[in-house]
């Protein structure tokens, strides 16, 4: 099964200022995930622009 939908909503807690994680852990877990096959490189692909866009935001 993909961590896919369990990183998304990880990332609207980030948006919302309630992630247990801060930015650069979620960045260094998703890319973990892409190199144990857990995520697909398109999932990948998603959820780093997705982060970008909040690292702009914060």
């Amino acid at each position: 099964m993909s961590e896919y939908p369990k990183w998304n909503r990880e990332l609207d807690k980030l948006e919302e200022g309630k992630s247990q994680y801060c930015w650069d852990e979620i960045e260094e877990l998703i890319t973990d995930d892409l190199q144990e096959e857990k995520i697909t490189e398109e999932d990948f692909e998603t959820l780093m622009r997705r982060l970008m866009d909040i690292d702009c935001e914060l």
